[in-house]
Order: structure tokens, then sequence, then C-alpha cells
């Protein structure tokens, strides 16, 4: 398995989420302006879930997306002018320093429900 990596900047501190394959398990490894800390994980979707919600957690508390590795993105934009509106599910995925991306809009999606039928 690759190892992956975000690296979160907020001011001047820097936290980087590398996730690892153990023997036995997966673990979250947060490295915070070098203080590092292991969370273990038995599956990777338990992984993948927290890892969402620490993302979320962490853009909504000032933190930017600076960079990720490998970039698994094989192309670069097709757009050659940026979207009015970012409709991406998971828009604070895009590294701040990536020029294909276009900063994410204020608020949040209206929630939509289906009618029910009868």
């Amino acid at each position: 398995m690759q190892q992956r990596s975000w690296t979160f900047r907020r001011g001047d501190d820097q936290l980087v989420l590398e996730r690892h394959h153990e023997g036995s398990g997966f673990a979250l490894v947060v490295i915070t302006n070098g203080t590092v800390s292991n969370i273990p994980f038995q599956e990777e979707s338990a992984l993948t879930v927290f890892q969402t919600d620490m993302e979320e957690l962490l853009v909504h508390t000032g933190w930017t997306l600076q960079a990720c590795q490998p970039e698994r993105r094989r192309k670069r934009d097709r757009r050659s002018f940026p979207r009015v509106t970012n409709d991406r599910r998971r828009w604070w995925t895009d590294p701040v320093g990536d020029t294909s991306v276009v900063a994410a809009r204020g608020g949040k999606r209206p929630n939509r429900r289906r009618a029910d039928k009868d």
C-alpha cells in the first residue's frame, strides 16, 4: 500500500495526516509541528470515516489543505475558465497551491429531500 499524506496549514502551524498500513490493521499518523500521534484502526473504512470527519473539522476551524501526496489526478483540469460556483462535494480536498481550483463558496448546500410517495 502506497503511503498517502495530506498537509494542512493555519498561520505558522502545520499538520500532516499520513495513512499507514500496519501488520494488524491501519493507522492514521498525525504530525503537528514535530509532535507525532498514532491513531490505530482495525479496518480501513473506519480510518476513512475518521479522516474525513477530521478534515472537515480542520477546514471549519481555519486550516487550509496545502498539499497531498501522491498526486492522484493524472491530467490537469479540462476547464479553461474556473467554475462560477463550486459544486464539488469535498472542495476542501483541493490544495490551495493548485491553480486549477476555485475557492469554495461560503454557505452550505440546501437540504433537498425527495417527495414521499403515498
